[in-house]
């Protein structure tokens, strides 16, 4: 039987100029859940405001899951009855490049299809967590539209490259800057998008951010297998040689509230920890390190040599996961209340040092994982622990929209 095309066009809607300021998100990661909430009341347009998570909640808000759905499909209402998006009115893929600190890279933005997830052609790398996943498949089928492409990369394409360096010598359609980051977009012609799409029919790809919203599209086709709309979900497709990847910090808290020298004393049974003077001289150098922050103070610890097989086993994030917040704090990372949180790379060590204060967790600064790892484990068909690579700069949300025909758009034709 022959396979649908991994990539295909779609007759997506681009922001419009006029309106990119108010509409286009900044990274979601990076804000803490009060920034985000100040964001959304002081423009209600934000598409912050179709996304937002109930962690974004005021502790005295009392809203349902169906009340905070709504007010994300209430908000979506808000910015098409403004007229804010433009439909490009055909099917087509589209060229999409971000520029930040001299660092560039463009992907292609298309409709992935979900039976990718099973054949083989798209690959994950990330456990989710399950309550997460399902009320982001809800949050599909109440707003009825979909802003925030999956991120994936795969192995660089000669052909696919050559297409985009014609197409993007063009004016772009979209030329915008979001906190510091330039988003310029180029709809290709109808022969570019199909020549595109044969290039990628058949091509392996790696998930690198939006494990929770690919679990949330697999749940929503499986709610409804006889929508078409449904069968694909919105995605953007990088060069491996293009990306750049930066960690996701982690906080735990211990379990049994140690004082510092019996901390100190049970990290000591997984690896050689010393003292640092500040977070510099914490922060990991090579593979095998992570920097430890509590009780005020900066420890760098250097895990033991062990022996365990597969590509996952070794990586800084699972040892963290499985041998430290497990084993020595007594914290199960995959549970969906585990205390567990991250702070993205660019958001800044002093993040993690305010939030360890603020309650008494312990902070640990993460070396990088490489692309080269992520696809390893993907490859194995292991699964990382959430939050293991932080790919910047990220797609935004706002910038396309991919309109399913549910919901908040029931009376718009799905993309």
């Amino acid at each position: 039987m022959t396979r649908p095309p991994l990539f295909a066009p779609f007759a997506g809607w681009l922001i419009k100029p006029d309106w990119a300021s108010r509409v286009i998100a900044g990274a979601y990661d990076a804000k803490t859940p009060a920034e985000r909430r100040e964001i959304v009341e002081a423009n209600p347009l934000s598409y912050l405001g179709v996304t937002r998570s109930r962690e974004d909640l005021l502790a005295q808000d009392e809203a349902s899951d169906e009340d905070l759905l709504q007010r994300g499909a209430d908000t979506l209402t808000r910015i098409m009855d403004a007229s804010a998006f433009e439909p490009t009115g055909r099917p087509a893929l589209y060229a999409y490049r971000l520029t930040f600190a001299g660092h560039a890279q463009t992907g292609i933005v298309g409709a992935l299809h979900i039976d990718g997830f099973g054949d083989g052609r798209v690959l994950t790398h990330e456990n989710v967590r399950p309550i997460r996943a399902k009320m982001l498949s809800r949050h599909l089928r109440w707003v009825g539209g979909t802003s925030s492409p999956i991120a994936l990369t795969h192995r660089a394409n000669p052909g696919v490259q050559a297409i985009l360096d014609h197409a993007t010598s063009a004016d772009p359609d979209v030329d915008h800057v979001v906190e510091e980051v330039h988003h310029q977009v180029w709809t290709l012609s109808d022969s570019n998008s199909a020549m595109v799409a044969e290039l990628l029919a058949n091509s392996v790809v790696y998930v690198t951010d939006g494990h929770h919203r690919s679990a949330a599209a697999l749940a929503g086709w499986m709610a409804r297998p006889e929508d078409h709309s449904f069968q694909r979900t919105l995605a953007v497709l990088f060069p491996d040689d293009a990306l750049r990847v930066e960690a996701f910090h982690r906080r735990s808290p211990d379990r049994d509230n140690r004082p510092l020298d019996d901390l100190l004393a049970a990290l000591a049974t997984v690896g050689t920890i010393e003292p640092a003077d500040n977070h510099e001289q914490a922060r990991p150098q090579r593979k095998g390190e992570v920097g430890v922050y509590t009780h005020g103070c900066w420890f760098r610890l250097a895990f033991d040599p062990i022996e365990r097989p597969g590509a996952l086993a070794q990586l800084d994030v699972e040892r963290l996961r499985r041998d430290v917040i497990g084993h020595v704090l007594g914290v199960d990372e995959l549970e969906q209340n585990s205390g567990v949180d991250y702070v993205p790379a660019p958001t800044g060590i002093e993040e993690v040092i305010r939030r360890c204060d603020a309650d008494g967790s312990v902070g640990f600064i993460v070396h990088p994982t490489s692309i080269e790892d992520l696809m390893a484990v993907a490859d194995a068909g292991e699964l990382m622990p959430p939050k293991s690579s932080y790919v910047a700069p990220k797609p935004r949300s706002g910038i396309f929209l991919r309109v399913l025909g549910i919901g908040a758009t029931e009376h718009l034709p799905p993309s």
